[in-house]
């Protein structure tokens, strides 16, 4: 799948923290299943009313795009930490950003993880079971300080078909309450 430049994307620059997360082959119930959410109990919120405060419950942002679901997490990383059960019997491509600027990559297919890498520091995944996969797919794709942001939005988008837009994040979506973290020990 081939789409996107990193000029559709400078927007993301502005952001602080966030998580998005593109999943392929699954509907938006069973993704919102798949985070521990309920998805008998959404609400509409834009990505700004998302914003997830430690003390306070954690929404995101779910919805279908481009023949995928998008999972905007404001603040957030639990696409993340699911890729693995989220792309059992698809596909799923999360890119997330802390207000640390600490970056991290991740493409999964089928319950694997295959290709992650941090899009600052990197200039193509080096970790996963086949780091190589999205070889192709990074042509023009500048990596490091100058770009790295709308680099790996751009290889989202190229890697799922799923266009993340800062009018469809500024629109109020179907967002759902994800459960607490467990406690760290």
């Amino acid at each position: 799948m081939r789409g996107g430049t990193t000029c559709d994307y400078g927007w993301v620059e502005r952001l602080e923290a966030y998580c998005f997360t593109a999943v392929v082959g699954l509907g938006s119930d069973e993704v919102i299943r798949r985070l521990g959410g309920d998805p008998g109990t959404s609400t509409r919120l834009t990505f700004e009313e998302c914003f997830w405060t430690v003390d306070a419950p954690q929404w995101a942002q779910v919805g279908e795009v481009g023949g995928g679901v998008l999972v905007a997490e404001h603040n957030g990383w639990r696409g993340e930490e699911a890729a693995g059960s989220l792309s059992a019997r698809g596909r799923t491509t999360c890119f997330c950003r802390d207000v640390s600027a600490a970056m991290r990559f991740s493409h999964a297919v089928d319950g694997v993880l295959l290709a992650t890498f941090d899009p600052l520091l990197d200039p193509a995944p080096a970790e996963g079971a086949d780091p190589a996969c999205l070889d192709r797919l990074l042509t023009d794709l500048p990596f490091g300080l100058d770009a790295a942001e709308a680099s790996a939005m751009t290889l989202l988008e190229r890697v799922t078909g799923v266009r993340v837009t800062a009018e469809w994040l500024s629109r109020p979506q179907r967002a759902v309450r994800l459960p607490p973290l467990a406690p760290v020990a």
